[in-house]
């Protein structure tokens, strides 16, 4: 008996910590380490944070990002950001009654060629008309491809994920019917480009 527990601790004590590290975009913060035999046996593993324990700022504790390993750079593994979402309950915080809930999902393509699936989420102050609330989703459509089409995939994200992208929708929007909040409610990357 003795010796199978044996083996098991041997077994573990090969493994070699790594150090995982998010994207230069976010300032190769750690996110923390995993034992692995191989940096190889990590690469695909996805990671979840928030954007408080990235920045230390408690007002961002609801946003959620995702990585994932991608790579090892010396000897530590390199993540890419695959995507955000803000939590439910702080989604379901913003909703009152009496006013209108308009989600409008789009696949965007920024200029460096990543795919993305963006959900943007507007908040009237009243309950607006159907006719609204459909001008607000083209408008929420067309800022979302306007940007990503401009930006590269860092900048895209740094705006969606620091509020500028929900910013820039809400000085369009507000001019069809008065809003409360705007926020870009979930990414997905769909396609990373051939490196």
């Amino acid at each position: 008996m003795s010796s199978a527990k044996g083996a098991i601790k041997d077994k573990w004590k090969m493994k070699k910590w790594f150090t995982i590290v998010t994207p230069k975009t976010f300032g190769e913060i750690v996110l923390g380490s995993t034992p692995a035999y191989d940096a190889n046996q990590a690469i695909g593993r996805k990671l979840e944070t928030t954007l408080y324990d990235l920045t230390g700022d408690y007002s961002m504790v609801y946003v959620h990002l995702y990585f994932k390993i991608a790579g090892l750079e010396g000897d530590k593994l390199m993540t890419r950001f695959v995507g955000h979402e803000l939590s439910r309950d702080y989604i379901r915080s913003l909703v009152r009654r009496k006013s209108s809930k308009i989600d409008a999902i789009t696949d965007v393509t920024t200029k460096d060629g990543y795919s993305l699936r963006v959900k943007g989420l507007a908040l009237t102050t009243y309950n607006a008309h159907v006719s609204q609330k459909t001008e607000i989703r083209k408008i929420i459509w067309d800022v979302l491809s306007k940007k990503a089409s401009e930006s590269t995939f860092d900048e895209f994200v740094q705006d969606v994920i620091f509020g500028k992208l929900s910013n820039d929708i809400f000085e369009n929007a507000k001019k069809i019917y008065p809003l409360r909040k705007v926020e870009v409610e979930k990414t997905k990357v769909l396609k990373v480009p051939a490196q």
